[in-house]
C-alpha cells in the first residue's frame, strides 16, 4: 500500500469536533447579545467531510475470469480506503481493443485514471504523454520498490527513461523440449552451456521419418519473436537504437534469417508450415512429432502431452550475447488523472504481494513480482514443467522488444516477410526485407489517435 495519507478526517474526529462546537454556541447563547462567551473563543465553524473520490480503472472485461480477477481486490481496497471508490471499465479484447477504449474515452474528456496495459502498446502512447511517469511516486514510496520486481519485466515499462507502468504479469522465451525423444535417440539433453552446434546436431538427430509420420527436430522460429532472439545474440536487432530505422534488413539480422531459413530447406530440420496440417506447435508437439522449440513461459499447448517433457535456456555460442525476449502487461495511470495521489494508492496496492497472490490464484501464468514467482509454492504449481526456475532466471538476461509507434502493425508486415523467407518461396532474405522497409519505418513514426 502507499504511505500517501489522504487529508480527508475520520468519523471520530469528526464528532469530536462537532461536540466542541456544540459547547461553544450553547455557552454564546447564554451571554448577553453581541458579548463573547465567558472563556472561550468565538468557535470556528466544523470542517466538510471530503467526499469520496472516485477513480475510473480500464481494464480487460467480458469473462468471468477477468471479474474474478479485479472484484475482490476492488473490494478489498475500498474497505481499506473508504474514502476512494474504484469504478470500472470492463473492455472484451486485448491491447488493440483496451488502446481503442482508452483513446475514445480520452478523446470524450472521460480519460480513466489507470487503465490496464501491454507492452506492445506502450511506446506509441508514450509519444502522446498518455502515461503518467510514476518515479516520482515510486521514489516516495518504499512499498514499491523496482527491485522487487523481475528484471526485464520491469524494463518492459520503462520509456525514454520514464516508468511509465508496472508490471503484472510477464513471460520469457525458453526452448521447451521432448525429454523422451531425447533420450529414445541418445541425444545429450540441453545445458546451460550448449551451443547452436549442438542444437542443430540435436535436431538432426531428432530428424526422421516421412510425410504425416515425420517428426521434426525443432519448430517456430519461423515467429518473428523468434528470429529476433537469434538476431539478438549475433547483436543484430529490428530498429537502430533510438528506434527510429528499421534495420534487420542490415548485418548481423540477415545472416541469422538466412541460419533458420536453412534449417527449413537445407537441413529440413524445422517443420514448414504446409505441414502442419491445420495444427498448432503445442498438438504436434504432444504428439511427439516436435522434438524442441522456443516459446514465451506459458504451457497450457503442451500440458497434454504423456511423455516427459521439460524447459532449457536458448542455446548460446561463445562471445554472444545471452538474451531472450520478455513481454508483460500491467499497470498504468492516465497523465491526466485529477486524482493522482488515490489513483497512486490503487496502483501500489495492485502491485502488492497480496494482490500478486491472488492474480495466481485466478490464472495469472507469470507473476512480476519476485516474492511470488520465486515462491517454491508458485514454481511448484502443477501447470509448469520441472525446470519452472529456469524460466524466472531468464529474466535477469531478457529484454523486451525494441516496440515502437504501431508496434503490432511491425509484426504483420515482418511476419509476412518470414514467410515468403521461410516457406515454399525460399524468397531472398535481403532482398525481402529490404522491400518492407519503407513500410515499417512509417508504422514505427506512428502515434496513435493521431
Amino acid at each position: 500500500m502507499s504511505n500517501l495519507r489522504s487529508d480527508g478526517i475520520s468519523r471520530r474526529e469528526f464528532l469530536r469536533a462537532s461536540a466542541a462546537v456544540g459547547l461553544g454556541l450553547l455557552a454564546a447563547a447564554c451571554a448577553p447579545p453581541g458579548a463573547p462567551a465567558p472563556g472561550a473563543e468565538a468557535p470556528a465553524a466544523p470542517e466538510k467531510a471530503e467526499e469520496a473520490v472516485t477513480l475510473r480503472f480500464l481494464t480487460q472485461g467480458g469473462s468471468q475470469s477477468a471479474f474474478d480477477r479485479y472484484e475482490p481486490l476492488i473490494a478489498k481496497f475500498q474497505e481499506a480506503n473508504p474514502d476512494i471508490k474504484i469504478e470500472p471499465i470492463w473492455e472484451p479484447g486485448g491491447a488493440i481493443e483496451i488502446q481503442t477504449k482508452l483513446l475514445t474515452l480520452i478523446a470524450a474528456g472521460e480519460g480513466p485514471d489507470t487503465y490496464w496495459a501491454h507492452t506492445y502498446t506502450n511506446a506509441g502512447q508514450a509519444k502522446r504523454n498518455i502515461q503518467m511517469d510514476l518515479q516520482p511516486m515510486i521514489d516516495a514510496d518504499p512499498s514499491v520498490n523496482p527491485e522487487d520486481f523481475l528484471a526485464g519485466a520491469w524494463l518492459d515499462f520503462n520509456i525514454g527513461g520514464k516508468q511509465i507502468g508496472i508490471p503484472r504479469e510477464t513471460t520469457s522465451t525458453i526452448l521447451i523440449y521432448n525429454k523422451q525423444l531425447f533420450e529414445e535417440n541418445g541425444v545429450p539433453l540441453p545445458s546451460k552451456d550448449w551451443t547452436w552446434a549442438d542444437f542443430e546436431a540435436a535436431a538432426k538427430a531428432l530428424t526422421k521419418g516421412e510425410g504425416a509420420e515425420r517428426i521434426y527436430g525443432t519448430a517456430d522460429w519461423n515467429l518473428n519473436r523468434n528470429t529476433w532472439i537469434k538476431m539478438w545474440q549475433k547483436g543484430g536487432d529490428v530498429l537502430n537504437e533510438d528506434r527510429t530505422k528499421f534495420i534487420m534488413n542490415q548485418e548481423p539480422s540477415i545472416s541469422q534469417v538466412k541460419l533458420i531459413q536453412d534449417w527449413h530447406h537445407e537441413l529440413q530440420v524445422h517443420i514448414p508450415g504446409v505441414e502442419k496440417g491445420g495444427f498448432s506447435t503445442g498438438d504436434l508437439f504432444t504428439t511427439g512429432r516436435i522434438g524442441m522449440f522456443p516459446q514465451f513461459s506459458v504451457f497450457f499447448n503442451v500440458m497434454a502431452s504423456e511423455f516427459e517433457w521439460d524447459i532449457a535456456h536458448l542455446p548460446l555460442d561463445p562471445g554472444d550475447t545471452r538474451t531472450t525476449r520478455v513481454a508483460s502487461a500491467g499497470h498504468s495511470m492516465y497523465s491526466g488523472t485529477k486524482n493522482p495521489d488515490a489513483a497512486w494508492k490503487w496502483m501500489a496496492f495492485l502491485a502488492s504481494e497480496e494482490a500478486f497472490w491472488h492474480f495466481v490464484k485466478t490464472g495469472l501464468s507469470v507473476p512480476s513480482l519476485r516474492a511470488v514467482a520465486e515462491d517454491p509454492e508458485f514454481l511448484k504449481t502443477e501447470s509448469l514443467p520441472p525446470s519452472a526456475h529456469i524460466m524466472i532466471e531468464a529474466f535477469e538476461y531478457g529484454r523486451p522488444e525494441p516496440v515502437a509507434g504501431d508496434w503490432i502493425g511491425v509484426h504483420r508486415e515482418v511476419q509476412a516477410a518470414l514467410d515468403a523467407i521461410y516457406g515454399v518461396e525460399k524468397a531472398d532474405p535481403k532482398a525481402t526485407l529490404d522491400a518492407i522497409a519503407d513500410r515499417v519505418n512509417e508504422l514505427i513514426a506512428y502515434v496513435p489517435g493521431e
